[in-house]
């Protein structure tokens, strides 16, 4: 993976260059953005880049430098991820530990935080007394989607690379790429992933294609469907990330229909394979019943921070579907 590969952050990727070529590197940076845009790859690359025995505006990703950093067993360059939770103060000290020593093989030390805005407050405040104090040859990049949940005082003693949601075009010719999609299929996945590039990957799958066609299905009356929305209730309850795509596909199925009733313009549907079943209930479901059903989903999404009957608030909007299409 090199800086070229990266597709959409032109910009990012031509400051990083800017970065290595003039030799103005900084002790800390922060890498944000939107979620799911290439922001912890161009962390990655941007260190097997300020390593790479033989970089000249890419690294090689073939010296051993590179080839450590891809396998991740490089001893100069630290991941730091978590999956859920909080980043504890733990895991920033065995860290701030290991900087008071001399790289060992890297002209640079690396540690990158990947999800920074998971330190506790212990955590961040450790990291902001190293940052106060940088470590020599060592670089800190903070990833982040949430900036604002990090502490000003850390923001400010990190330069800022920006990065951007990737033009649907950009996604759409990488579906093709990468999942070998037909240019209508990944046109319609990528208007659905709001910039992302792996939500794009995500939807593309064949899980996610299979929820989408039994929700969309049952809604519309098309097709051979498993069963009623109370029997795919039952089914999508069970598990977490399963119930949040059944639920993201619901929403875009009625957004699509309020759409239709205040604009004109085709491109604006998602779900546009679908089309003339929505523009049958356009005219039979008023604007404020269609407000109603998403504001409910809207209120489902919040209720899952308190830990809402997942198949209780299923069965709910259910009823309310039934009740205005009948």
């Amino acid at each position: 993976m090199g800086f070229d590969e990266i597709k959409g952050q032109d910009r990012a990727i031509k400051i990083l260059r800017q970065v290595i070529n003039n030799k103005h590197l900084a002790h800390a940076y922060l890498f944000h953005g939107p979620d799911g845009v290439g922001k912890k790859k161009a962390a990655i690359t941007f260190a097997k880049a300020l390593n790479c025995a033989d970089f000249e505006d890419d690294v090689c990703d073939i010296c051993v430098s590179c080839h450590k950093i891809n396998q991740g067993i490089h001893p100069d360059v630290t991941l730091i991820q978590t999956e859920k939770g909080e980043i504890k103060i733990g895991e920033i000290r065995n860290i701030i530990r290991g900087m008071i020593y001399k790289p060992l093989e890297a002209k640079n030390r690396i540690v990158i935080v990947d999800e920074s805005e998971r330190f506790n407050l212990s955590a961040s405040n450790a990291f902001l007394k190293t940052l106060e104090e940088p470590p020599v040859d060592t670089v800190i990049i903070l990833v982040s989607s949430n900036p604002d949940m990090l502490p000003q005082t850390v923001i400010s003693r990190c330069h800022r690379i920006p990065f951007s949601n990737i033009p649907t075009r950009t996604l759409t010719d990488i579906l093709i790429e990468k999942n070998g999609l037909t240019p209508v299929a990944a046109d319609h996945i990528a208007n659905l992933a709001n910039g992302s590039v792996s939500k794009a990957l995500s939807l593309s799958s064949e899980e996610v294609q299979g929820i989408r066609m039994d929700i969309l299905s049952v809604l519309s009356g098309k097709g051979n469907v498993k069963g009623n929305l109370f029997d795919l209730a039952e089914q999508y309850s069970k598990d977490e990330k399963i119930f949040y795509e059944a639920l993201d596909w619901i929403y875009t199925y009625f957004r699509d229909i309020i759409m239709m009733k205040v604009q004109s313009d085709l491109n604006l549907i998602i779900n546009r394979d679908f089309y003339d079943h929505m523009i049958s209930l356009k005219e039979k479901i008023s604007l404020e019943t269609l407000l109603d059903i998403i504001e409910y989903i809207n209120s489902v999404y919040k209720g899952q921070e308190r830990n809402m009957n997942r198949q209780l608030a299923l069965d709910v909007l259910g009823i309310k579907i039934m009740r205005s299409i009948a």
